[in-house]
């Protein structure tokens, strides 16, 4: 998996019922994820090294970042489920995690880098 690092502000626009949908994820006994340190940990990791993750390299780095419960969950998704802007500058995934990441504060963020191909394709 290859990234590259964003500014938030360069992201496409969120419509407000993504935003508001959101909400489900701040009722009380759901699990908080600190959005920002997640997307902090992946725009230093990134920059150090943006190409060729494997997930168990990208889960060390997560595990040694101090991340654990939720935030490692997180984390992982970042890989598994990684954040997608389409040629079109539109999104494919993560619209929902871009908002909560914006709403962080969050200046930057690791994306998938859209030259990247699975090695199966």
């Amino acid at each position: 998996m290859d990234f590259i690092v964003r500014p938030v502000w360069v992201l496409p626009k969120i419509a407000g019922a993504v935003v508001e949908s959101n909400n489900w994820r701040l009722h009380e006994g759901y699990p908080a994820v600190d959005w920002l340190t997640v997307t902090n940990l992946s725009v230093m990791v990134v920059q150090e090294q943006a190409t060729e993750w494997s997930h168990d390299d990208w889960m060390r780095c997560g595990d040694e970042g101090g991340l654990f419960g939720p935030d490692l969950r997180a984390w992982d998704e970042f890989f598994t489920q990684p954040l997608v802007i389409g040629s079109g500058g539109t999104w494919v995934n993560g619209r929902h995690r871009a908002a909560l990441i914006a709403e962080s504060g969050a200046q930057y963020v690791a994306v998938a880098d859209p030259r990247w191909r699975e090695d199966w394709a």
